[in-house]
């Protein structure tokens, strides 16, 4: 057990200690997470060393600016980034 997340879920696994990882780094840059009230980033992947896949949940025309937000705060924190899946709106990222 690799202890809580923000939620208070379980982190029963390493990947999800790297994906909660990723959000904090997210959170502390300012940025919001997706919720049932607003849109924001989703983190989600990361099985098997695959990248984390980090996408934007909101609306696409504001999806660019974001995606270079969460973008440089990764790079920020040291992750190697790409673009993700070919919609714009995502961004993979290993630690």
């Amino acid at each position: 057990m690799f202890g809580y997340g923000m939620d208070g879920r379980a982190l029963a696994t390493v990947r999800d200690r790297d994906a909660e990882t990723i959000r904090t780094v997210l959170r502390k840059a300012g940025l919001r997470e997706f919720s049932d009230r607003h849109g924001g980033f989703l983190v989600e992947g990361g099985y098997d060393d695959a990248p984390f896949l980090i996408r934007c949940v909101d609306w696409p025309e504001d999806a660019e600016q974001q995606l270079a937000h969460y973008e440089a705060a990764l790079l920020k924190a040291g992750y190697r980034i790409k673009c993700g899946h070919g919609d714009g709106q995502a961004l993979q990222a290993w630690p």
